[in-house]
């Protein structure tokens, strides 16, 4: 079969080569699935380039989440059979069969294609207990940047479901233009001096109460100046590669908390029935259309290299997808 490795951290359309390997074969309460879709995502470009909160032992398949079709079952599996359609996720999930434990196995039921499927235990969980983890309250600011990527789009929904005004920033007015597309009532384009500006108009001079950078960086100070007093600036991700600047007065002086969220943090704290509980809110989101997780392009693993430049191409209308 084939499947995406690297034998070194680096650019991944330096590092990946779609390598020849034998069929992994299930063991005991394992399940191998054949792949039917699987998403390029930041997180999976960052630990290729070894900078992610996890690194994986080398050299390593890569890949972090698909929708495929169960092949095979291990031993004492009970409950799934072959033929039907799961969602997982796992390291490895970027070859042409993986192999999972039966228990991250998630039947997606006929409603949901597989372009939806192959993304929705990431970033749609994701976004879903972020909002969760803002504690907003009805009436209340808060403010995101990258906010035309899959968190962005889901998280803006979700806040203006339940009332909270959510001033989502980009850098572009095409991407802003696609976010009202999305039902977004607050955009702001970064791209020139004077929008924090914007941002302290809609809010009455006060200034957002949380603040979700998936940018981090030097850029992060310009997030800083617009937190009102207590607000909370939220690391979510570090799309720049740098370390962020922030201003030690400012932050003192507006009684700044600034603090990190990882959703992999959270799966390994969080009780069981609190996980099961969550992935049913992102199935009833799915099912009802309500999640907005456009497809760029689909590229055959093969075409790795090709899938790999389309997924950090700027302005790419959703996420970027690779298959058999």
């Amino acid at each position: 079969m084939i499947a995406l490795t690297h034998a070194r951290f680096g650019e991944p359309v330096d590092v990946i080569v779609p390598t020849e390997q034998p069929v992994p074969e299930p063991g005991p309460g394992e399940v191998r699935l054949r792949l039917l879709r699987s998403p390029i995502h930041n997180h999976d470009l960052a630990t290729i380039r070894g900078v992610y909160g996890y690194k994986p032992t080398l050299p390593a398949v890569a890949g972090s989440e698909l929708v495929g079709a169960i092949d095979a079952l291990g031993s004492g599996v009970t409950g799934l059979k072959p033929g039907m359609r799961v969602a997982a996720m796992g390291r490895g999930a970027w070859a042409e069969y993986v192999t999972i434990a039966a228990q991250a196995a998630v039947p997606m039921p006929d409603a949901i294609d597989d372009d939806v499927a192959s993304q929705l235990l990431a970033m749609p969980l994701s976004a879903l207990v972020l909002f969760d983890d803002l504690r907003t309250e009805p009436g209340m600011w808060i403010a995101q940047n990258a906010a035309n990527g899959a968190v962005g789009r889901i998280l803006m929904r979700i806040a203006q479901a339940h009332g909270v005004n959510v001033i989502n920033l980009v850098r572009r007015e095409e991407a802003a233009d696609e976010l009202r597309s999305y039902g977004a009532k607050h955009v702001v384009v970064t791209d020139r001096d004077g929008w924090q500006n914007d941002v302290r108009a809609l809010t009455d001079g006060k200034g957002v109460a949380r603040l979700v950078d998936s940018i981090a960086g030097p850029q992060s100070l310009e997030m800083q100046r617009v937190l009102a007093q207590h607000g909370e600036l939220i690391v979510f991700g570090g799309l720049s590669g740098a370390a962020m600047k922030l201003d030690p007065s400012l932050m003192i002086s507006a009684e700044t908390i600034v603090r990190g969220f990882w959703m992999s943090a959270w799966m390994q704290r969080a009780p069981r029935e609190e996980g099961a509980a969550a992935m049913r809110r992102v199935f009833d989101l799915a099912t009802k259309g309500e999640l907005p997780l456009p497809v760029a392009a689909v590229y055959e693993l093969a075409q790795a290299h090709e899938a790999l430049r389309a997924a950090e191409r700027p302005g790419r209308g959703g996420k970027v997808l690779l298959r058999i």
